[in-house]
């Protein structure tokens, strides 16, 4: 709510301080989503105008060469007047505030490092304000930052301008407070939130405006260094990220890479970025909410589908992110709620790579779980691995992602030009086959596909759809439809509608017989099965089951280990219609076997089919057991020989809830 005051301020007609003031009409807009956050346009606005005369007591450092200032004084003001100011021109001259020193620029004060400067602020100090300053021209190196480049603790920056730099903008420390500012145009990264021994904690960046940034392709240059866009966190225990207008970036919008805690990312307008709007990558426990996406992911979708990659991209990527009650936060969950993602290439991708922990080639970084301890990625080793408490301690495994209430708007004619939906408007949760690498993983084959889809806590629901999304789950060779995603299978979106209502759940199974086949049974032992046609239940197939011994006869379904898609602890409604075919007809037990996914049956339930000699219903509701996620039957009876019976129209389903 402070940018509606900023916005009032924009209107006040003062010259702007610095920057250009972009498309007035898309600095207009005003995001809702839950609750409404306006979206102040800083670049160029006046609200980075400075005072127009020194605060009482200042220094006042006059335009032009700065070099002969002594600018290293403790708990002294300084006033840089209206001009350009300059530093001595060498590589590493830069000014080394003292501890709770405060810079303040008059309005269209610039600090010009000329591209000779690397460094416009550094040191150590703490408590350093720096406002109403354009910072530009410094030439940083790739990985460190023009501003506060020592990522010192307790600074304040607000109501400035950095743009036009090498490197990154600015780097922060613990406590530091980034607001207000335009951050604009800079070569790597607009802020690269990261401090030597990862004490960064209490951060707040609010309602500044973060735009253009990665001038310089630095993905391309690096092949895929993972090291651009607008704002990027490493390592930070507690930051509030609030407020803010994210846009055009040349890489992710938001970005919190490597064992990060702790995070509110609320009310930003996001939109228009290069590549993913918010990734959050193994790290923990968030609370992303009441933001607005816009046709992020736009450039890296294409780029992917160009190669023929249908890896789903994504605007918000929530990547070995843990919810993890174990580290304290905020919330012990990654939580989604209240955001509105319209016309992205992707919705939310929750990925876990199975060959990423700690110690494996597949982990991008050489720090382990902040469980096990960032620098003991020794002990997540064979053989000590295989076993808990390591087992789960040594991976970051995406976990209790609770993703509810949000909006999501899709139309694949308003993406990029026209999408193919072979490659985006997908909603995704998946992992991939682990591979022994290295060869003592003991997170082999469907381990983690199987953990991130059914073990995991991992649950969407309450949603709003809008639009042709497809959902990929398990792995990459699974893309599914709504009501496959919502369906018994997998259990997602329980009370989420899709264009205005709720998908029909598919069963299990529905066998009709209406092709002139006996599939899917088989004759155990003692018995016949032939099709018939004519005198069906519904449509004209059934299926007859005869006795041919009169010792006892059984027919099972040719499906070994059964149909998938069972959810333990969900309930399910078997139900068929039967017949006397044949007089007389035996009273036959339907045996509905539960097994596990290895085939081991597991309990089973049976339903009576008593003679009938008229189409008649038999169901029965039955909760599968822990473990189960496959089901089969049988059917079983004794008769005397050339007894037979019919069924028609065999379902499972899940149950209704009252």
């Amino acid at each position: 709510m402070a940018l509606v005051a900023l916005a009032a301020v924009v209107m006040g007609g003062a010259t702007p301080a610095s920057g250009d003031a972009g498309d007035p009409a898309a600095k207009a807009t005003t995001a809702t989503a839950g609750t409404t956050a306006a979206k102040a346009a800083v670049c160029g606005s006046a609200s980075l105008n400075g005072p127009a005369t020194p605060p009482a007591g200042a220094v006042v450092v006059p335009a032009g060469d700065n070099s002969g200032v002594d600018l290293r004084k403790a708990n002294t003001t300084y006033y840089f007047e209206t001009g350009t100011h300059t530093l001595e021109p060498a590589q590493y001259a830069q000014i080394l505030p003292g501890d709770n020193a405060t810079f303040i620029g008059a309005p269209g004060a610039v600090l010009d490092g000329k591209g000779v400067n690397q460094y416009a602020f550094g040191d150590t100090a703490t408590g350093v304000t720096i406002r109403y300053l354009t910072v530009t021209g410094f030439v940083a190196p790739q990985e460190e930052a023009v501003v506060n480049h020592s990522a010192a603790d307790d600074w304040v920056l607000e109501h400035n301008t950095f743009r036009d730099n090498s490197g990154a903008a600015l780097m922060a420390g613990a406590r530091n407070q980034i607001r207000g500012n335009c951050i604009k145009d800079n070569g790597q990264l607009g802020l690269n939130a990261s401090q030597h021994g990862d004490h960064i904690t209490g951060l707040v960046v609010a309602d500044n405006e973060v735009t253009g940034n990665n001038t310089d392709d630095w993905e391309h240059q690096g092949q895929g260094c993972g090291c651009t866009g607008g704002l990027k966190f490493w390592a930070v225990n507690g930051a509030d990220v609030t407020g803010n207008w994210v846009h055009h970036n040349h890489g992710p919008g938001i970005w919190a890479d490597t064992n990060n805690n702790d995070f509110l990312i609320e009310n930003n307008l996001i939109e228009d970025n290069d590549s993913i709007g918010i990734f959050y990558e193994i790290s923990y426990n968030a609370v992303i909410r009441n933001n607005t996406l816009r046709r992020n992911t736009w450039k890296a979708g294409a780029e992917r589908a160009a190669k023929g990659d249908s890896f789903p991209d994504a605007a918000i990527y929530l990547s070995e992110a843990d919810g993890e009650p174990r580290i304290p936060a905020r919330t012990g969950k990654i939580e989604v709620t209240g955001n509105l993602l319209e016309n992205n290439w992707g919705g939310i991708t929750a990925w876990a790579n199975a060959d990423r922990f700690c110690g494996s080639a597949a982990s991008t970084t050489s720090d382990c779980t902040l469980i096990v301890g960032p620098a003991n990625t020794s002990k997540c080793s064979p053989p000590a691995i295989k076993d808990q408490p390591l087992y789960t301690d040594c991976r970051w495994w995406t976990k209790n992602l609770d993703i509810h209430h949000n909006t999501f708007s899709f139309a694949p004619g308003a993406v990029d030009g026209g999408c193919s939906t072979q490659y985006c408007g997908q909603m995704s949760l998946l992992s991939n086959w682990g591979t022994a690498h290295p060869d003592w993983s003991p997170y082999l084959g469907e381990k983690i596909e199987k953990s991130i889809v059914f073990e995991s806590n991992n649950s969407w629901h309450d949603n709003t759809y809008t639009g042709p999304w497809q959902f990929r789950i398990y792995d990459m060779g699974r893309r599914v439809t709504a009501a496959e995603w919502v369906g018994p299978q997998y259990g997602q979106d329980a009370g989420s509608t899709f264009d205005g209502k709720a998908p029909e759940v598919p069963p299990i199974t529905e066998q009709t017989f209406e092709d002139v086949s006996t599939a899917p049974y088989s004759a155990w032992y003692g018995s016949s099965l032939a099709h018939q046609t004519g005198d069906a239940h519904g449509g004209t197939g059934s299926l007859q089951l005869t006795s041919t011994e009169g010792s006892g006869s059984a027919v099972a379904l040719d499906k070994y280990p059964g149909y998938s898609g069972v959810i333990a602890g969900k309930s399910y409604r078997v139900s068929l219609w039967y017949r006397e075919a044949v007089a007389t007809m035996p009273t036959v037990t339907w045996n509905v076997r539960w097994r596990d996914e290895d085939g081991a049956v597991l309990r089973t339930d049976p339903v009576s089919l008593p003679r009938k000699t008229a189409w008649t219903e038999a169901a029965g509701t039955f909760t599968a057991p822990a473990g189960a996620t496959r089901v089969d039957w049988t059917f079983v009876w004794s008769a005397p020989t050339g007894s037979a019976f019919r069924i028609d129209d065999v379902a499972m389903r899940a149950a209704q809830t009252p």
